[in-house]
């Protein structure tokens, strides 16, 4: 095993988004994240690591007992508590499962306090010497991260996914692009590190920080990919089945595709057309869309919805499948391109500069606003006329390669002090 996280010293990793997620359905992109920095720190058996949860009631400070409870319920490996505790029932919510979670990781935490007190805690915790890890953008608050920042020794170093909210607020849920704008900001004035999910992310934090004085370094560490085994052979892929994937919203550009569905419905006789597969849940905004997907004269015949589903059965549709269709309109990282190259499906995505960073030239690039390339590459695809890139192992590193890196940046940090 790689030194990963354990060169850093003692960390505190923030699990504020991880619990709100319990029992919630199928994680996104940047609750994995947050779980893969959990599962490392108990992988490396660092019994001086810490889990931060800002509960509905308070902080609760959680050791390695608390941190695997929390990785066995995402995992579905331990069953929730039927019922909160008292309060939780007191208030209504007994049945909620963030407070069904909240209330088991109360009778195992380490230490708890009320939200004003999170820097008793820290000092009952002997807090020195430490790096608080936020890397969900979750409870990246002022309370927090003043308390962290005031106890001695302390690092904080932060984990930015994209800063979509800011640069594209029409395609953020409402007032979000406001409290993530106010979130960069304490980010600015408190974090020690910024980690950055790729290049691009990091210029469109430099360009929001331009000229801000005393901002805080950035490290960029390419997100690491779940092991995807054997890619398998082309013998049980079809050349007219395609996948998007990801939650149905604006940004994700599915009316693009629904587009594209309908000019190749005009073309095509309707035994030659190629079946879509949609994976993912509901977003925001999307009334007319979803109202539009469910009367659409194709769908239930060459486009499927199928809502979320576990990964086994996402790598399965993408094992079948020749192309993902990632048409989005915005990114920081984007996992479903690397997540089908691993699966030996090919990316045909809009060409933005981070798919050229993390695909390369495994890939295909298309115009993000026009569906008449789309639905000629898709035709020239089916047709086995279309030059194309053979898929290959994704060109990232793996989550060993990220903790590795991030480690080292942490420990160097600590070294300097502050």
């Amino acid at each position: 095993m790689t030194e990963g996280l354990r060169q850093a010293g003692p960390i505190w990793l923030d699990v504020t988004r991880l619990v709100g997620r319990v029992g919630r359905g199928v994680l996104t992109g940047i609750d994995r994240v947050e779980l893969a920095y959990l599962e490392h720190l108990l992988d490396i058996d660092d019994d001086g690591a810490r889990y931060l949860l800002r509960s509905t009631r308070g902080y609760l400070v959680l050791d390695r007992e608390g941190g695997a409870l929390l990785s066995a319920f995402l995992r579905g490996k331990t069953p929730l508590p039927a019922r909160g505790d008292l309060l939780s029932r007191a208030y209504g919510k007994g049945s909620d499962p963030r407070h069904r979670v909240e209330s088991a990781l109360r009778r195992v935490a380490r230490d708890r306090c009320l939200p004003g007190g999170l820097w008793r805690a820290i000092r009952r915790q002997g807090g020195a010497g430490f790096t608080y890890l936020n890397t969900g953008h979750s409870n990246l608050s002022e309370a927090t991260l003043r308390a962290m920042g005031t106890a001695p020794g302390v690092r904080i170093a932060v984990l930015i996914h994209d800063l979509i909210p800011i640069t594209h607020p029409e395609l953020a849920q409402v007032g979000m692009p406001e409290r993530f704008a106010g979130r960069i900001e304490r980010v600015a004035r408190h974090a020690d590190l910024v980690i950055c999910n790729s290049a691009a992310t990091a210029d469109d934090l430099s360009r929001h920080w331009a000229g801000q004085a005393g901002a805080p370094p950035r490290l960029v560490a390419h997100l690491g990919v779940d092991p995807p085994g054997d890619i398998p052979s082309d013998e049980g892929r079809r050349p007219d089945r395609f996948v998007m994937l990801g939650t149905i919203e604006p940004r994700k550009n599915h009316a693009l595709m629904l587009d594209v569905w309908e000019r190749l419905a005009e073309t095509l006789p309707p035994e030659r057309m190629p079946d879509l597969h949609i994976i993912g849940p509901e977003g925001w905004r999307v009334e007319a869309l979803m109202a539009r997907l469910r009367a659409h004269p194709l769908t239930g015949r060459a486009i499927h919805l199928h809502g979320p589903l576990p990964e086994a059965e996402v790598r399965a549709h993408l094992e079948r499948a020749t192309a993902l269709l990632f048409p989005s309109l915005a990114e920081g990282y984007g996992y479903p391109p690397l997540e089908a190259l691993a699966a030996g499906a090919l990316p045909i995505c809009s060409d933005l500069p981070v798919f050229r960073e993390t695909l390369g030239e495994s890939a295909v690039y298309l115009k993000v606003n026009d569906p008449y390339p789309w639905a000629i590459m898709i035709e020239q695809h089916i047709l086995g006329m279309a030059r194309l890139p053979r898929p290959s192992a994704p060109p990232v590193p793996g989550w060993a390669a990220h903790f590795d890196k991030v480690g080292a940046a942490l420990s160097r940090h600590r070294a300097e002090g502050p």
